[in-house]
């Protein structure tokens, strides 16, 4: 062919791709009719009024949405609402009066009216092109965008003239393709009132107000009363309501409220209101992760409560709402429950809806359901950015942000905050106001139980005949409930050391797997070359020859990584135990640093004393250090410490020999220290709250003792003080 004509293609959509956006791209009628309202907002409009005329069954009624915004002109209609998928509002993203940023940037919300109706009209009054214009188009027929005929083939007839009405839009939908149920009339109010921002500025240049008129929806008309479902004094009149934002539920037990800066810098307050606590500066940084991108500025409002009955009726009354069953309260917060995000004064849906748990909070609790915080305990909202400020992409369905880096990081700033201000500090205001259990206590202090001291104490007054026989019976029971004790501390320090082996199980396979895979893969191609070692001298021979000359020392060094990784989890191993050794602790050392050999972290051993004995168990030292060296590790990275480092230093004491083991990372909060111990509490994401607990449990096997040094102003910094001579330790 040599006309370059004939070798150019083009698309040519059907007419159904119209009835296809509205119908597949918009999930529902509620958000049909969002979309038409954000456009209003798109408009200048300092209102939209949503009006619904019966019958509201399929195949009949009419919903009409106005609007007082700058109308559109014929070039409008033209170039950018006739056409789908237009850019228009990407290039220009602040709109021409008031300086809104456009909510709208698909160029699909206009066919919304698809999905709610069989048929439209249009109505929009414009200045924008000099005079005041009117241009109406009858009728649009969406039956006509079919699959026989090309998009190209539609024509829409209209009308113009001049006129000297107010500019604005009214789009009339008719032959609605859904009934309106009062379930659902129900649901698109609860969704228009979620939409709006309660905190959204009232300002003459933002203000915007959405209205309902449901007057002519009646018991006789529609099945349904649309004044009972709307409210208020205009209800009554028989005109439109204007839709109140859900109010914010500030009557809570704990509160947080700040900013996150583009770098992921918090900073804010925190309030423990059951308390009657006054709020507390509190600051936080997270890095950006490598799967993550930056989200720009973030505004987070949290209210977190507790599900007591007691604490939660008294919120609520508190709030307004009065005297409640617990379970009608519980239901309330049931129904305002989850965490929105709102972008220029909007909701994005559906985070936010009680049943969105974006924040993945039920997960997070089932680990730990006495510190984390679940979905139905929070309510709250974050505020982010336009598209460009904070990389979070709404889908073209407009249920949602797509799941990209951005995103990713939103969630884990907010879990992040919950983990290390709110639930650690809440846990510990429950344990002291002994609304929760403390979980504290050692097998130290449950063994001075077993010697039933106040029942002795008690006895003084029998005659000494009945005291022998019941100091025997007391001498019984306390040795059998010291040999039980005896068989449940041996327990837990089997289960302790398939912990901690199950806390470093990364490692373990980072480190064990490379060398064990070499050995496989070269031990079966020296297995085909090994016939060849033994034949006739030529080129075969040569090259099998090579191949073990090459392999062979390398097969030994990858031996002898898995010999020295193995040898270093051996004292973790839970084995059975004889009376307490002497041993040197700086090999123990060694052989839990090495365990954490694949991370960037220095590990340093300072030991000027040249110390080489200590006196009790080496797998409980060996637990208590790689616990306390894979709590560094994580949070030097945590943290993107530049040049993380880990030191130990030995020292003498008196009959023991005392063991620092400091970091240069973000360290502990004071007001935390007392807590890190007990079990569950923990500052991790996903943590489990048993490390450090486990460490101090094993050292106290020992003998010895395990605490963290409140002087020490960089970093963290935990000391050990294990015994130097024979002290008769636990078997």
């Amino acid at each position: 062919m040599t006309d370059d004509a004939a070798n150019i293609l083009e698309f040519r959509p059907r007419a159904r791709i119209i009835r296809t956006i509205g119908d597949q791209l918009i999930s529902g009628p509620e958000a049909a009719v969002i979309e038409l309202v954000k456009n209003a907002y798109d408009a200048d409009a300092s209102k939209v009024t949503i009006k619904f005329v019966p019958p509201l069954s399929e195949g009949h009624g009419r919903i009409e949405i106005s609007d007082d915004g700058h109308g559109m002109a014929l070039s409008d209609i033209r170039d950018k609402w006739m056409e789908p998928a237009t850019a228009s509002k990407l290039e220009v993203r602040i709109s021409p009066a008031r300086n809104r940023r456009m909510m709208g940037s698909k160029g699909i919300g206009r066919f919304a009216a698809a999905k709610l109706g069989q048929r439209m009209a249009l109505n929009s009054v414009s200045e924008r092109e000099g005079t005041r214009t009117e241009i109406l188009i009858p009728e649009i027929d969406w039956s006509i965008f079919t699959a026989d005929r090309y998009l190209s083939d539609v024509k829409i007839d209209y009308l113009e003239r001049q006129t000297d009405g107010p500019t604005g839009t009214l789009i009339e939908i008719m032959d609605l393709n859904e009934t309106w149920s009062q379930t659902k009339m129900e649901r698109l109010h609860l969704e228009l009132r979620r939409l709006i921002s309660p905190i959204m500025t009232g300002d003459a240049v933002s203000a915007f107000e959405v209205f309902l008129d449901l007057s002519a929806c009646t018991e006789e008309t529609c099945g349904f009363n649309g004044s009972a479902i709307v409210g208020g004094v205009n209800a009554l009149a028989g005109e439109p309501v204007r839709i109140e934002p859900v109010p914010l539920l500030s009557a809570c037990d704990y509160e947080l409220a700040g900013h996150f800066d583009a770098e992921g810098k918090f900073r804010g307050t925190f309030q423990i209101r059951r308390g009657g606590q006054g709020p507390v500066d509190v600051e936080l940084s997270i890095p950006l992760e490598k799967d993550e991108a930056p989200t720009g500025d973030v505004d987070v409002r949290l209210f977190i409560f507790d599900r007591e009955a007691d604490a939660l009726k008294n919120n609520l009354r508190a709030a307004g709402l009065g005297d409640l069953t617990a379970g009608q309260a519980r239901q309330i917060l049931d129904s305002i429950a989850g965490v929105a995000i709102y972008r220029t004064g909007f909701r994005v849906r559906p985070y936010g809806d009680a049943e969105n748990d974006w924040l993945t909070l039920d997960r997070r609790r089932v680990q730990d359901p006495s510190l984390r915080i679940g979905h139905n305990q929070i309510a709250g909202y974050v505020t982010v950015g336009d598209e460009k400020s904070s990389n979070l992409i709404e889908r073209s369905s407009r249920e949602g942000f797509e799941q990209n880096g951005a995103f990713v990081r939103l969630g884990r700033l907010i879990t992040k905050l919950l983990a290390r201000v709110v639930e650690p500090r809440r846990q510990q205001f429950r344990e002291k106001a002994g609304l929760s259990r403390a979980r504290s206590t050692t097998f130290d202090e449950v063994r001075q139980l077993t010697s039933l001291k106040s029942i002795r104490e008690a006895l003084g007054s029998l005659q000494p005949a009945e005291l022998e026989v019941a100091e025997k019976l007391i001498d019984r029971q306390e040795n059998l409930l010291s040999d039980k004790l005896g068989q449940l501390e041996e327990r837990q320090r089997l289960l302790e050391a398939s912990s901690s082996l199950g806390a470093i199980l990364g490692e373990v396979l980072h480190e064990g797997s490379p060398p064990a895979r070499y050995l496989a893969e070269t031990a079966a191609r020296l297995k085909s070359f090994y016939p060849d070692l033994f034949g006739v001298r030529g080129e075969r021979f040569d090259k099998a020859k090579g191949e073990f000359d090459k392999k062979l020392p390398l097969m030994v060094t990858s031996g002898e990584k898995l010999a020295n990784l193995f040898a270093s989890l051996r004292p973790l191993s839970g084995g059975k135990r004889g009376a307490p050794e002497t041993f040197n602790p700086v090999n123990v050392i060694h052989a839990a640093r090495d365990i954490f050999s694949s991370s960037e972290v220095e590990f340093e051993v300072q030991n000027p004393e040249k110390i080489t004995e200590v006196v009790g168990y080496k797998d409980d030292l060996a637990t208590a250090l790689v616990n306390l060296f894979g709590n560094a590790v994580h949070w030097l990275d945590d943290a993107r410490v530049k040049d993380p480092h880990v030191l130990t230093t030995l020292s003498p004491g008196e009959g023991v020999v005392v063991f620092g083991i400091e970091d240069n990372g973000p360290g502990i909060s004071r007001e935390f220290v007392e807590s890190i111990f007990d079990v569950g509490f923990t500052l991790k994401e996903g943590g489990t709250g048993l490390g450090l607990n486990i460490a101090r449990e094993a050292l106290a096997r020992s003998g010895a003792t395990l605490a963290y040094d409140l002087e020490h102003e960089t970093g963290a910094r935990f000391e050990i003080r294990f015994p130097s001579l024979v002290t008769g330790g636990k078997s």
